[in-house]
């Protein structure tokens, strides 16, 4: 009964990131695209949009705004992801880069927080295609990206071997790191100097400066990456002023989330 259940969960939540792929859809394109039946499609449909997951217009079928409180609850929820997002403002102000705050969820790089600068969007970066003003909540291979190496980086070789085992190194750019051996040897350089590099491995033209981000306890809340054109990150100001100014912004927040902890917990 119990993995029935579970099933059934796993098809509503597969319906809506489908829908939200495919940019709203209607019943025949989803039981086309899912291989589910109709009927079956159907029921979980009429399931979500009583609930508020769903809506329709016309015959097409969209996320809902129930979402939205959810999402939100969740980048709140914690207090250092306040702090992270008030950073990465500060930090693109001062630096007129895009900037992002990355956690790792299921293996993956989840997108928390961002500040654009109106000159580094790529349209063929997967943030900036989307018809959103924000991208929060887009997911990234760890492995293509500074802030998924500099998480990556602090993790045991069995929890990477995991990722990697359910994730694989999919190509994003000739660029992207598709060995296994050689990513581990670049995540322990990336561990013994504390920077994260991707040069043009998740879009060409575009480069990135990451750095993780620690909970009091020493584990790791995220990373946070400093992103713009390869004709701007350049020299020295890409392999050493863009590292050292972001290595000083999360020294300074990671002492504003242990300052938090402290008040929250005495």
């Amino acid at each position: 009964m119990g993995n029935q259940i579970a099933k059934t969960t796993v098809r509503s939540l597969s319906i809506v990131d489908t829908i939200q792929r495919l940019d709203g859809a209607t019943l025949d394109e989803l039981t086309a695209e899912l291989g589910m039946a109709r009927s079956t499609v159907h029921i979980h449909l009429r399931t979500l949009i009583d609930q508020g997951y769903l809506t329709k217009e016309g015959e097409v079928y969209h996320v809902g705004l129930r979402f939205l409180n959810h999402g939100e609850y969740a980048r709140s929820r914690k207090q250092a992801y306040v702090l992270a997002e008030e950073t990465v403002a500060n930090l693109s102000d001062q630096i007129d880069e895009e900037v992002e705050f990355v956690v790792e969820n299921n293996g993956r790089g989840i997108l928390v927080h961002e500040s654009f600068h109106p000159d580094s969007q790529f349209d063929s970066k997967d943030s900036h295609t989307s018809k959103s003003i924000t991208s929060a909540g887009i997911y990234y291979y760890l492995h293509s990206v500074a802030t998924g190496k500099a998480i990556l980086a602090e993790y045991p070789r069995e929890r990477i071997d995991e990722i990697l085992d359910r994730w694989g190194l999919r190509e994003q750019t000739e660029k992207t790191i598709t060995d296994r051996d050689s990513l581990f040897e670049t995540l322990d350089t990336i561990e013994k100097r504390g920077i994260a590099f991707a040069d043009e491995e998740y879009v060409d033209g575009l480069r990135e400066v990451g750095r993780r981000v620690k909970n009091p306890d020493g584990s790791v809340l995220g990373a946070i990456a400093v992103i713009g054109p390869t004709y701007r990150f350049q020299n020295e100001r890409f392999t050493k002023e863009i590292p050292d100014l972001l290595e000083e912004y999360v020294a300074s927040l990671e002492k504003e989330i242990e300052e938090a902890y402290r008040e929250e917990h005495f």
